[in-house]
């Protein structure tokens, strides 16, 4: 194996090591608000959420990512199950609601 190769074949597992990492990071944790991302062939998130039995806080316009409560009662699997995309923490849903200003004036 040439030097260049194993030089990006380090490169390719360091970065993907990194993504997977993020994402594990942004996977809900428990009970608290969680945002629910939709792919642009599959329902709206809204949509997704009502299937999943959810009750919607908040979403946004394009109808791409809804915040929901999640509950301990296995509610994101069930959004994985209705067709998310991904379903991200309660700080992911904190940012998406701050822009419909959910949480009020904090």
């Amino acid at each position: 194996m040439s030097a260049k190769t194993s030089k990006r074949f380090v490169a390719t597992y360091f970065s993907a090591a990194c993504l997977i990492m993020v994402f594990a990071g942004l996977q809900p944790g428990g009970e608290g608000k969680i945002a629910v991302f939709a792919s642009p062939w599959s329902e709206t998130a809204p949509e997704i959420v009502a299937e999943a039995g959810g009750r919607i806080i908040s979403t946004d316009s394009s109808g791409w990512i809804a915040v929901t409560e999640a509950d301990s009662d296995g509610l994101v699997g069930r959004l994985y199950a209705s067709g998310a995309a991904f379903v991200a923490s309660s700080v992911v849903a904190r940012a998406c609601a701050g822009f419909v200003n959910v949480y009020g004036g904090e």
